[in-house]
């Protein structure tokens, strides 16, 4: 297939998506997005921006456009271990924002460039053939599209199948309304479970909870409970509405199953919400993307977009995965704690930058 693109189909609207569908319609190619819930929607999420992202985010939405949403900048990194706190000042400010902020401003963007955006709408199928692919929505309509680009979060209609998340592992997602906001971005190690506070807008404080088999089997699955165990502080009267949850999705680079196929964030390839990479993955999927194709050809942008994804997931996904792996071992973080202390530079540095994050 050598014929260039000018008809595209987006699934998905999230960071990934919705950036996909705005840089292809700037580029000039007819765009159409199609998500399945209304916005403004919540969803399972650090709302941490890794600052590698930092740039490109604000390349998208400008810092005007981040301080009238709300954004936070966030200069702080703070480890804790029972009563112990380490803080360390990170290299670059990283921004802090909700999901039901950030996907909005980014869909908006989407659309004030000229992407059609179908909301809230499913995907019933996707038929893919030599000459084109047909989306048909829940309603019975078909989107003809010369490609067709996955960024729902697993890739579910795409023919190699959906991501892969960890056997045994769940992702929650609240928000606080504490009398002081989060200062920094914090990650509390703990046995079986790890948990990340950041402040995003309207003094709200999300946290994110990755808990595995034995701690939800635990506390029967109440995750009040469960983020007690691990922050004795917490007081469930301050939570803003209900709890989320998810699994948790893990993976390589993950190749389309069809030569008119393009798999982006998620959809593509998944590190462990350690290190806040989710979301500048996406941004940067959706980006690079769009860019190929076009620029080239649909099995040579194809092509490129996994040759770049590999190599930047390369050391990304072992260092999060090592990361997620210490924080669910408060033995394995006590041991580390004094070169921590002693020696940041030996030990917070190297990871900084196997995560992609300047130092």
């Amino acid at each position: 297939m050598s014929e260039r693109v000018s008809r595209v189909v987006v699934i998905g609207a999230g960071a990934a998506g919705a950036t996909c569908a705005g840089e292809c319609a700037r580029r000039g190619l007819e765009t159409v997005v199609v998500e399945a819930k209304a916005f403004p929607r919540a969803k399972v999420c650090g709302e941490y921006v890794s600052p590698a992202a930092t740039a490109l985010l604000e390349s998208l939405l400008g810092v005007r456009g981040l301080t009238r949403a709300g954004a936070q900048r966030v200069d702080r990194f703070v480890l804790q271990l029972g009563a112990r706190e380490w803080v360390w000042r990170t290299p670059r400010a990283a921004w802090a924002l909700s999901r039901r902020s950030l996907d909005e401003l980014l869909l908006e963007r989407a659309r004030g460039l000229g992407a059609r955006v179908v909301q809230p709408m499913a995907v019933r199928e996707v038929e893919y053939a030599k000459n084109g692919v047909g989306v048909t929505l829940a309603d019975g309509r078909v989107l003809e599209a010369d490609v067709v680009i996955h960024a729902d979060g697993s890739g579910r209609h795409d023919p190699a199948g959906a991501t892969p998340t960890i056997e045994g592992v769940v992702g929650h997602k609240c928000h606080l309304r504490l009398g002081s906001p989060v200062a920094g971005v914090g990650m509390r190690a703990g046995r079986g479970a790890y948990v990340g506070t950041v402040t995003v807008e309207d003094g709200l404080s999300t946290v994110a909870l990755v808990a595995g088999r034995e701690h939800i089997r635990k506390h029967a699955g109440n995750a009040d409970a469960m983020l007690a165990d691990l922050w004795p502080g917490y007081d469930p009267s301050t939570r803003e509405g209900d709890w989320m949850a998810c699994g948790v999705a893990r993976s390589g680079y993950l190749a389309p199953g069809h030569e008119r196929s393009v798999r982006i964030g998620n959809a593509a390839a998944a590190v462990d919400p350690v290190g806040g990479e989710g979301i500048g993955l996406g941004l940067w999927a959706g980006v690079t993307a769009a860019g190929l194709l076009a620029e080239r050809p649909v099995l040579t942008a194809q092509a490129e977009l996994g040759r770049r994804y590999r190599a930047r997931v390369r050391w990304r996904r072992p260092a999060c995965r090592f990361g997620a792996w210490a924080l669910m071992r408060p033995g394995v973080m006590r041991a580390m704690w004094p070169v921590l202390e002693a020696a940041p530079g030996l030990t917070m540095r190297p990871w900084y930058r196997m995560t992609g994050k300047p130092v």
